[in-house]
């Protein structure tokens, strides 16, 4: 539409110049033909936070006597919370411990307690799914480093799990009260930073499990992620309390994990960002300022260049668009020709 505009304007600027004179008009603006990459992206707006929602169940009972405060991080082997004064470590893995663990118990809980172990230093040994007499002593080590009995055996609620540290955002456990098993004492998140971002349905192909994005924090600093999961299903917003079924206006969950160093998010951990999603790409094309495309009668494209003989149209076929640049072919082009670029 703007290159219509421009060819009208030029003419309408010939047709008056045959009934009066005019002033002679300045010289428009011009731009280079450069060669190099083209990436078309989208921009969506999306919510800085911290990954994974956690909650920590008691398999204990007992009275409360110590928990965690509201964003404290616990790590490997550190106290999640103590009851009857006995201190309940947090372990890494994704297998709550659900039964007796002692000499000759084999299984997958097995290795993942081994595992931990060695982790922690408490053992050197090669994690298996067999509980040894290896496996004893590196317990016993363990119970001796919280002050424990030294059984060698571990029981249910001897340690809670997760996949990795946890940050606590909220506790409903108080000191003094009683610990029911089955009864989430602690609520929190992981440690890494993500992205939610609720994708426009019309732009779902531009987005990728796996994908690398920029993503743009207040102030204009630029970190990057890689998409990890993406909904298979669009949610309709709702307006007025009834669903809008529009399908514009629906939109895909998109998850972001922040794969900058923490310290590239400048102290700003939580808040809203803009997600840069890459598109097409085309390597090595001339391009010129979108300004610079105007419609020739006929319909087809072209540029206006600008060398030391005058002022030259020249066709041109035009290829990807991004927000301030397109990609241009053309056999009378090169590289370094300069074309004009109305200000309209």
């Amino acid at each position: 539409m703007r290159g219509w505009i421009v060819a009208t304007v030029l003419l309408a600027t010939a047709c008056t110049s045959q009934a009066q004179p005019q002033a002679e008009q300045k010289p428009l603006p011009t731009a280079p033909v450069t060669r190099g990459d083209l990436v078309s992206s989208i921009q969506q707006p999306g919510q800085l936070g911290y990954v994974g929602s956690i909650q920590l169940v008691a398999q204990r009972q007992g009275t409360v006597t110590a928990m965690p405060g509201v964003g404290q991080v616990i790590s490997r082997g550190q106290q999640v919370y103590a009851v009857d004064q006995r201190p309940i470590p947090l372990f890494y893995g994704t297998l709550p411990f659900y039964r007796p663990l002692n000499r000759a118990v084999e299984g997958e809980d097995v290795r993942q307690l081994e595992r931990n172990l060695v982790d922690l230093g408490h053992a050197t040994f090669t994690p298996d799914d067999t509980y040894t007499s290896a496996t004893v002593n590196a317990v016993k080590r363990w119970q001796k480093s919280l002050g424990l009995t030294e059984t060698g055996t571990v029981e249910p609620g001897d340690a809670l799990v997760a996949a990795g540290p946890v940050r606590v955002t909220a506790t409903n456990g108080l000191v003094g009260a009683m610990a029911r098993p089955g009864e989430a004492l602690v609520t929190g998140t992981g440690t890494e930073h993500g992205v939610h971002v609720d994708l426009d349905r019309r732009h779902r192909s531009m987005a990728a499990v796996d994908q690398t994005v920029q993503v743009r924090l207040f102030g204009g600093r630029s970190v990057t992620g890689v998409v990890k999961t993406i909904e298979s299903t669009a949610t309709q917003p709702q307006q007025n309390g009834q669903q809008n079924t529009n399908q514009e206006r629906q939109t895909i969950g998109v998850d972001i994990l922040i794969t900058s160093p923490e310290a590239e998010l400048g102290g700003v951990f939580e808040g809203p960002v803009t997600v840069i999603f890459p598109g097409e790409s085309r390597r090595g094309v001339l391009t010129v300022p979108i300004e610079a495309l105007t419609v020739v009668p006929g319909g087809a494209y072209a540029v206006v260049v600008v060398d030391q003989n005058g002022r030259h149209t020249i066709e041109v076929e035009p290829g990807l668009f991004t927000a301030s640049r397109v990609e241009i072919t053309s056999p009378g082009l090169v590289e370094g020709m300069r074309v004009e670029v109305p200000t309209i």
